[in-house]
């Protein structure tokens, strides 16, 4: 199945540190393809850039080349989505007209197929009640109107360091994969997807729905292996991109689960 016959595109956890990167640069081709073929839907799942300030000048130069090509494929005809990250803030003041910014909570879509599908960012399905105090803290009017008054370069070192400084204590972190499945299964279950999508953990989650209706689980890959999920005829493929071979987005066996039927 060609990547650009799916009418769902999915990305998340790329963590752009700068606009001409090898990801930034593999982002703007994913971007372009896209452009030219009839998805329905492309929606970044958040922490896209690893620190962006949407309400910064600083940031909205920095990363316009990304808005640009998001513009382009807004007026190709496909619904752009972004569901802000915890490494983002005012997103929803970024200059790119069409995109769609939701900087909150939980976002359902429904695909011309029929099918619907949920997503949110994973830190906001499960995270530990500091965590969320803090992030609430960040994004507050408060603190980022403090930091739009900051000089943007200092700002994007400073950020750029902390998150190296995290990244390299995350192999000594324990993944709950029970409990984060836990959560995401009573969160589906509470909203009205048939699928629910989520980044954040950085782990290619591929499950059944816990209630045995049809539809299913499924996250987002972090872009230190870049991949893109996709759905077609109501199924998700993971795709990866072969830098070594072909330079060219594969898709993943298996990741699609047998749909379980209906109560």
């Amino acid at each position: 199945m060609s990547l650009w016959t799916a009418p769902l595109l999915v990305v998340s956890d790329i963590h752009l540190n700068h606009a001409e990167d090898d990801r930034s640069r593999l982002l703007l081709n994913l971007l372009e393809g896209a452009s030219r073929s009839e998805v329905e839907y492309l929606v970044l799942m958040g922490d896209i850039f690893d620190f962006c300030l949407g309400s910064h000048p600083y940031f909205q130069k920095k990363f316009s080349a990304i808005g640009k090509a998001l513009e382009k494929l807004v007026e190709s005809g496909t619904q752009v989505i972004y569901l802000e990250g915890n490494h983002e803030f005012k997103l929803a003041s970024l200059p790119w007209k069409g995109v769609q910014v939701i900087s909150e909570g939980t976002h359902t879509i429904r695909l011309k197929s029929g099918h619907t599908v949920q997503m949110a960012h994973g830190d906001l399905i499960y995270s530990h009640n500091m965590y969320r105090a803090f992030r609430q803290l960040v994004k507050s009017p408060v603190v980022t109107g403090i930091a739009r008054l900051l000089p943007g370069a200092w700002m994007d070192r400073l950020a750029t360091k902390s998150s190296e400084v995290s990244r390299a204590q995350d192999q000594y972190r324990e993944i709950e994969h029970e409990k984060i499945l836990g959560a995401v299964d009573a969160w589906l279950e509470a909203g009205s997807g048939d699928f629910g999508i989520f980044g954040h953990f950085h782990v290619p989650y591929a499950e059944p729905r816990r209630d045995q209706r049809k539809g299913g689980l499924f996250s987002v890959e972090s872009w230190d292996r870049p991949n893109v999920l996709a759905f077609r005829d109501g199924a998700f493929y993971r795709y990866y991109f072969n830098a070594e071979g072909d330079k060219a987005w594969q898709p993943a066996e298996p990741l699609v689960r047998k749909l379980l039927p209906g109560k």
